[in-house]
């Protein structure tokens, strides 16, 4: 236990991670508050900020640890008292992950294996395609138009935006959740066995994948990350590997990972008091 008003401070929810993490963390003895921000105004950072001071003056927490929005606790991070610790990178890293074009880019440049980029619409010879906004969660901000009309809408509705273009692989999906603080690094796998649309997977099967985590640990590895973060990825029917994209924070998948003995939330808390007993 690490003590004072409470040990630990989750802020946010998104779903069933901030309760898997508060049942980790409060199975392994620390005292843990878990306080909600809606996900509808993940986009208030003022709002965000406000709802974080209040918290932190009400439990006295020794941790934060951010559920969901990783990017506005990163922002916020040099602002709040030094003696709280929050295992969370700095700002301009967690924004370069966090942005699908940025983050795209980067792995292009370490040569990682993406599905094909378009440009424009006029690049399109076969849909449908997939088109992303910079920045979504859940699912939200990725579409799938199946005609050039379609794109064009998109396109017209994203003037100052950056976007994606992707060809569509068909294929199954697999994701990596990985935790890198300095030396230590520890990813596991696993793969999506049913979608509800263009959103969080439904059902998960652990399995190993060593190939993709390796390339979990180059992406990592370039930005000297600190913290939890996740990678999605597409293999095709030919067993080929795409990246896909990066999503520093925790995962809907995590309970997959605590139930197949990768316990996030404790490794990354042990990570950040220093622990001892984690293997490098």
């Amino acid at each position: 236990m690490m003590e004072k008003g409470c040990d630990i401070l989750l802020f946010g929810t998104m779903g069933n991670t901030g309760p898997a993490v508060r049942d980790s963390l409060t199975g392994h003895g620390f005292s843990v508050r878990l306080v909600d921000f809606a996900q509808n105004t993940l986009r208030d950072e003022p709002g965000y900020r406000r709802e974080l001071l209040k918290a932190l003056a009400c439990f006295q927490p020794r941790m934060v640890i951010p559920i969901g929005n990783q990017t506005a606790m990163a922002r916020l991070k040099p602002g709040l008292p030094s003696d709280i610790l929050i295992p969370v990178s700095d700002a301009a890293v967690v924004e370069l992950l966090d942005s699908k074009v940025r983050c795209s880019r980067m792995a292009a440049g370490l040569g990682i294996t993406q599905p094909r980029m378009f440009a424009s619409a006029s690049e399109v010879g076969t849909f449908p395609v997939i088109f992303k906004r910079d920045r979504s969660f859940g699912g939200s901000g990725v579409m799938r138009p199946r005609s050039r009309e379609a794109l064009q809408r998109l396109m017209e509705h994203e003037p100052q935006n950056p976007f994606l273009i992707e060809e569509l692989i068909e294929g199954q999906d697999y994701s990596v959740d990985a935790v890198r603080w300095d030396g230590f690094f520890r990813a596991s796998c696993y793969r999506s066995l049913a979608n509800r649309g263009q959103g969080p997977s439904t059902q998960r099967e652990a399995v190993i994948r060593e190939d993709l985590c390796v390339i979990a640990r180059q992406i990592l590895d370039h930005v000297d990350y600190r913290g939890v973060c996740g990678m999605d990825f597409r293999i095709d029917s030919d067993g080929k590997a795409y990246f896909l994209e990066c999503n520093p924070r925790f995962t809907g998948g995590i309970e997959t990972q605590i139930a197949a003995g990768f316990d996030i939330p404790y490794v990354l808390v042990s990570c950040c008091i220093g622990l001892n007993g984690l293997q490098r």
